[in-house]
């Protein structure tokens, strides 16, 4: 009879824990271990720069949000990979992320190409992918939920952009050097978009590929045309190179050099161009001369780490970084299913200004059109919206 009434006993106990667990809060049980946030740029190759600087973004956000005790009680924890700019090894690092070291999100890529490779393992393995710089259009039109574009894309770069150069600056005959990439082709194709409803047009297109070191016969064709205007898509140690020797074949002045996606507004291209960035123009969602406290603060830290100030490399890898940070907090969860349906809600604020996801999980934010003075990025105009 004890027995039975002890067994009696034990039933309704384990009825009542059941009925307590099930009213927890959902991701309320959260493993006392490290978070593991995948990463994947190129620190090696062509870009290595340009991703070293997106690189330094997340690395400064990882360090305040541990410093400030973490997510959710537990702390980042970085798994870089090297995608080297290529993508069949951006695949590979990807793989090795979701499969092997089994983190909750990933950052990445730099260039289009590899992000666009990378998609597909991010859906497969239902992982959040969010890229911090990759600007093709087509990236978040794929229907991809796992995807995620953390900054503008060319399209929306063309609408502020062009709108300016051709009403407020008269540039009506656009000539293109571009990256024979994915970011390439499809900031051309979304430039020239815009530049017809605004009468304009380009007369002169010509791609490069990554790492070229002469770019003579091309500035040779483009002495040639009638263009008044220099559209350049690349980064930071091609167009330097570009702009070099445009300058050598004495075309300085016939044309207004302009850089939309500010692959050129860094301290590096302004060291290796020197005189010859001045005078540059293009559009960009961040630059440091933005005076906003949260732009300002963000900068004076950054300078405080690196020694430099940042561009918009740098607060695009942090802003990244944060904005999952945020979604893992919302979710209250380290579940990758969670923290994907968290992200596309989320209502960010940094130094780039407010910034929320679209349904198709592109960034909205505002753009500003800068220019090259004395070595120096100043703001001409802005916020744009191109929402």
């Amino acid at each position: 009879m004890v027995r039975r009434f002890l067994s009696v006993r034990k039933v309704l106990f384990l009825l009542v824990m059941a009925l307590f667990v099930g009213t927890l809060p959902a991701g309320a049980e959260i493993p006392a271990a490290p978070i593991k946030l995948g990463v994947v740029l190129p620190t090696s190759g062509a870009i290595a720069y340009d991703g070293g600087l997106t690189l330094n973004g997340i690395r400064m956000a990882v360090e305040e949000i541990n410093a400030a005790g973490g997510v959710l009680g537990n702390k980042f924890e970085l798994y870089v990979e090297d995608s080297a700019g290529v993508p069949a090894t951006a695949v590979a690092a990807m793989e090795k992320l979701v499969g092997m070291e089994k983190v909750v999100s990933v950052i990445g890529d730099f260039g289009s190409s590899c992000t666009l490779a990378m998609m597909d393992v991010a859906q497969r393995a239902q992982v959040p992918l969010i890229t911090p710089v990759s600007l093709a259009p087509k990236i978040t039109e794929m229907g991809n939920i796992w995807m995620f574009r953390g900054c503008d894309n060319s399209g929306m770069i063309a609408k502020a952009f062009t709108k300016w150069a051709v009403l407020d600056r008269n540039v009506k005959k656009w000539a293109y050097i571009a990256i024979n990439t994915d970011y390439g082709r499809g900031s051309v194709e979304a430039f020239n978009e815009e530049l017809k409803a605004l009468g304009a047009e380009a007369v002169f297109t010509e791609y490069f590929n990554q790492g070229e070191t002469d770019y003579y016969p091309i500035v040779t064709k483009l002495s040639a045309s009638d263009a008044d205007g220099l559209c350049l898509f690349g980064e930071t140690v091609d167009l330097s190179r570009v702009v070099a020797q445009y300058h050598e074949m004495g075309l300085e002045g016939r044309m207004l050099i302009m850089d939309p996606t500010s692959g050129t507004f860094n301290p590096k291209f302004i060291e290796l161009a020197q005189e010859n960035a001045n005078g540059i123009v293009g559009a960009s969602r961040f630059v440091a001369a933005i005076q906003t406290p949260a732009a300002q603060k963000f900068v004076a830290d950054y300078k405080a780490l690196y020694g430099a100030e940042p561009e918009k490399y740098a607060q695009a890898g942090y802003d990244c970084t944060r904005m999952l940070a945020l979604a893992i907090e919302k979710a209250n969860s380290i579940e990758t299913d969670k923290i994907r349906e968290a992200l596309s809600g989320i209502q960010y604020e940094g130094p780039q200004g407010k910034a929320y996801f679209d349904e198709k999980n592109q960034l909205i934010i505002d753009e500003y059109i800068i220019v090259v003075e004395d070595g120096k990025l100043e703001v001409v105009a802005g916020p744009i919206s191109v929402h």
